[in-house]
């Protein structure tokens, strides 16, 4: 957002994000086909389609919820209804979880369906992990990825050993780089020689 003051517009800072906040949101959305002036008194009602998106905000799921109705279901958004847009917030956004998440999207060779695992907080950063995941290793842009299913599974059932090193209840994480806290009549601004670190 921008402020006018004396015919200089000076920008507002951004603010901050939270450490591991996703910028990836889930919503829930209904629509409908539209009624339409030449449809019969007796016709039947319009289907009802309930579908959960993950976007960065609502402007951007109702739009990958058109698309969604255009290609499945031969609804366009002139033609369409939109009903209701709601946001999921994750329940227990506390607890560590193994997410599976199946997903179709378009490459080179065709269209491929694959199932991967991811171990987060939150299911929309198990999804914000599988947008980075496939920019990285397949080049495929975020829109072009359609979420058909996601589940949590527990640990007896992960088969990904990325995600098996993790479960382990006796897991250790080394210490690379200690610091020794020192009195402060031993501290000194300058030192003869260089601290190791890594010991």
């Amino acid at each position: 957002s921008t402020q006018s003051t004396g015919g200089f517009r000076h920008r507002q800072p951004k603010l901050p994000e939270m450490p591991g906040e996703t910028k990836v949101k889930q919503f829930e959305i209904v629509g409908r086909r539209a009624p339409q002036p030449d449809d019969k008194p007796n016709a039947p009602k319009a289907k009802i389609f309930r579908t959960t998106m993950f976007a960065t905000n609502e402007c951007t799921a109702k739009q990958r919820f058109w698309k969604l109705m255009r290609m499945q279901h031969k609804i366009k958004k002139t033609h369409g209804q939109l009903l209701s847009i709601k946001r999921i917030h994750e329940r227990n956004p506390l607890t560590i979880k193994n997410y599976s998440i199946l997903f179709r999207y378009a490459c080179a060779t065709g269209i491929m369906n694959v199932t991967k695992e991811f171990r987060d907080t939150t299911l929309c950063g198990a999804v914000q992990q599988l947008f980075h995941d496939m920019a990285s290793r397949h080049r495929t842009n975020s829109s072009d990825i359609d979420i058909i299913g996601t589940a949590v599974i527990p640990p007896s059932k992960v088969q990904r050993p990325s995600i098996k090193q993790f479960l382990h209840h006796k897991i250790r994480f080394p210490l690379l780089q200690r610091m020794e806290k020192k009195d402060r009549k031993f501290k000194s601004i300058f030192q003869a020689n260089r601290p190791c670190t890594f010991k």
